[in-house]
């Protein structure tokens, strides 16, 4: 009788384990971070910014593969628009954030993106006050990234062609997100205006304010 008690509790902790592991199967693909300061500045710049500035952020996730919860999320781009009452880098309280997916999405692939991003990311994006449908498009060619969701974000980023084309000493701030292959890039247009959060910005001209990298969820 032990010995079949004994099988039994391994047999469970196995099937746990598997159906476990198919909840939270690998994501991965591509990843950017557009901030409302400067990451990559002289010290003066920063310090400007730091106090009435970078309390905005839109986080970019283009997904290579990966599945959640069953569901397939092959070549799926979501988009975050995060706020706070104070600078990102300090304020994890008072973030607020809206979620875009694409219009295209089944409703399942819906609820698998908002589920995996509240599960895995929820200190990054704070309340989410709202997901909403949008079509969005993601391009990239070489070092040059377009990214719009309908008519309410648009961004252009231009990022640094290696790691080492900066100085470290000059990069004041890192991703909200655990990130791989981290390498700052420059905003040529960054422009929001949402319904769901009280901000609004258009920035032109290039500014060093952008993350780019690969990431795993």
């Amino acid at each position: 009788m032990k010995s079949i008690f004994v099988l039994t509790t391994v047999a469970l902790a196995l099937v746990a384990g598997f159906a476990f592991a198919t909840a939270t199967s690998t994501v991965q693909g591509e990843y950017i971070e557009a901030r409302s300061a400067s990451v990559y500045v002289g010290a003066c710049h920063f310090g400007a910014e730091f106090v009435e500035g970078g309390r905005e952020a839109t986080l970019v996730w283009n997904i290579e593969s990966g599945n959640w919860n069953g569901v397939s999320l092959d070549g799926l781009t979501v988009v975050a628009v995060v706020s706070a009452k104070n600078n990102l880098a300090l304020d994890t309280e008072t973030r607020q954030s809206v979620l875009y997916v694409d219009t295209e999405v089944t409703a399942e692939q819906r609820a698998a993106l908002s589920d995996m991003l509240t599960m895995k990311r929820a200190d990054v994006l704070g309340e989410v006050v709202a997901t909403q449908t949008a079509p969005i498009a993601f391009t990239k060619k070489d070092t040059k990234y377009d990214v719009t969701v309908g008519e309410v974000l648009a961004l252009s980023a231009n990022r640094y062609p290696c790691t080492g084309c900066t100085q470290p000493h000059q990069i004041w701030y890192k991703p909200l997100t655990e990130i791989q292959n981290a390498i700052v890039g420059k905003s040529e247009v960054y422009r929001y205006k949402g319904t769901h959060l009280p901000v609004t910005w258009h920035q032109g001209g290039t500014e060093n304010n952008v993350f780019v990298g690969d990431f795993v969820m």
